[in-house]
């Protein structure tokens, strides 16, 4: 059966609007849809560059970008009070921080613990858990600096995949996370982490004495330059 010419036309012009519409919806969902991602605060983040967090003392720094660049490691034990794993590793934790304090290899770490599930569902900060929260550290004598997980910081760590707690986390100065720690007791903790310690130590090391002979290098062509320029 043959359609008559003005039947081909309209089913002409319908897929012509069928296709206008289909390139309409594309383009809709590359916009919109990209910029509803692009604006979930902390969605798909890895690392913690743009770390700001509130300590639990007002007479400590804030936890920012600028703070860890002074040290070569940020040591981050993230964890909240209702967990008892939470409160025994901070003894392993403060063990820690003293031996950092007293290294002779120029190793310069800070140690802190980020306390999460402080905000409700609306964004509003607990104070009684807080409280809660101070109180823990005060009895267990938490001598390392804490701070407070904002909502966006919750969602980094979901993100990353932090689903168990306590878990501790290692930065370096960029805010780059160079090891995620989890289902550790407190001893093997502390061992492992005078490990990677030591690893990311070795590994400073030698790229400081690659940037000495790289500058010696230089130095060295400079003089040589300036001595067939004298002559």
């Amino acid at each position: 059966m043959r359609l008559t010419s003005v039947a081909q036309k309209i089913v002409r012009v319908v897929g012509i609007l069928a296709a206008v519409l289909l390139v309409f919806l594309l383009c809709a969902y590359l916009i919109f849809g990209r910029k509803a991602k692009e604006e979930r605060p902390g969605e798909g983040a890895k690392d913690f560059t743009n770390l700001a967090l509130v300590p639990f003392d007002e007479k400590d720094e804030m936890l920012t970008p600028d703070l860890m660049e002074k040290y070569d490691f940020t040591v981050l034990e993230i964890w909240y009070p209702e967990s008892a794993d939470c409160v025994r590793y901070m003894s392993e934790m403060n063990l820690f921080a003293e031996e950092c304090l007293h290294r002779d290899d120029e190793m310069y770490a800070y140690v802190t613990g980020v306390c999460i599930n402080l905000y409700d569902k609306q964004g509003a900060l607990l104070t009684d858990r807080l409280d809660t929260a101070k109180d823990i550290c005060s009895q267990e004598h938490v001598m390392f600096h804490q701070y407070i997980a904002d909502p966006d910081t919750e969602q980094i760590l979901q993100s990353m995949g932090v689903s168990s707690y306590p878990t501790v986390i290692i930065l370096n100065r960029r805010g780059e996370v160079l090891n995620m720690i989890t289902d550790m007791d407190g001893k093997e903790l502390c061992m492992h982490l005078d490990t990677l310690v030591d690893e990311y130590m070795k590994e400073k090391r030698k790229l400081e004495r690659q940037e000495r002979q790289e500058n010696l290098g230089i130095l060295k062509s400079e003089k040589e330059r300036f001595e067939e320029s004298a002559e």
